[in-house]
């Protein structure tokens, strides 16, 4: 298998683009959030040495337009709870991060994952569906009695800390399992995850799972052999029933 550490990283630097703006650096990434924008940051160095990472309110704005309430109880848990895994903080509508010049890689690389896991979160898997996928994948578990811990972060052998939305633990049967429940699996977002996936890997030697939304379009065939090829077991949500023998074990 190739090192999918080393080429992450160096694919991320060649598609990172940035241009100042009135003191400011405009981040602009390769992936992109659910109104298929790229996901764009702003970072500034002050006369400290501190470096300052701001979203600009762009994540938590573009929700609120789609008509995400973000205030109520159980959403404004999970943002909180995404927040402080990945150690940003919220200052009234914008996510925010500080960094010094020898935490930066490690901040920037958490920063970003905080970004697209909040838009991530608040995902409708379609319009005529209120609860969010995660939702659905949670209750499935749930009615089926697989046994679980909800969004989990883990670091990897890089050091540098992954989301997951669910951990099921090693038995006599099968090995500790990760789980990502992605909502939207476009080819621009999924190598991240393979990232997160093999980088965690490496540091614990469990089995990585993705259950991918097919409900509204079926997945990409590039993004199925981009899955198969680092040895993540996916799945249909339509065909999730498939799913359970994996998960009792």
């Amino acid at each position: 298998m190739k090192d999918l550490i080393d080429s992450y990283l160096s694919w991320l630097k060649q598609k990172i683009n940035y241009k100042e703006i009135n003191g400011y650096y405009e981040i602009t990434t390769p992936f992109v959030n659910h109104i298929n924008d790229y996901i764009q940051f702003y970072l500034r160095r002050d006369e400290k040495d501190h470096i300052y990472m701001t979203d600009d309110g762009e994540t938590l704005n573009n929700l609120e337009m789609a008509g995400v309430d973000i205030n109520s109880p159980a959403r404004k848990k999970e943002l909180d709870s995404i927040l402080n895994g990945f150690g940003v903080r919220l200052k009234e509508n914008e996510l925010i991060t500080v960094a010094t010049p020898a935490t930066f890689p490690m901040r920037k690389h958490n920063f970003l994952q905080a970004i697209m896991a909040v838009d991530d979160l608040f995902i409708v898997a379609s319009p005529k569906v209120e609860q969010y996928f995660i939702e659905d994948v949670t209750n499935f578990l749930q009615q089926n009695n697989i046994r679980f811990s909800p969004n989990i972060i883990l670091q990897g052998k890089s050091s540098f800390q992954h989301k997951f939305d669910f951990l099921i633990p090693s038995s006599s049967k099968a090995p500790e399992r990760i789980i990502k429940a992605v909502s939207s699996p476009k080819k621009q977002n999924i190598i991240a995850h393979l990232f997160a996936f093999e980088d965690t890997k490496q540091a614990r030697n469990n089995e990585g799972i993705m259950i991918l939304n097919d409900l509204e379009r079926d997945v990409a065939p590039e993004v199925l052999q981009a899955i198969e090829e680092y040895g993540i077991s996916d799945f249909s949500w339509k065909n999730r029933d498939k799913l359970l023998e994996k998960l009792v074990a």
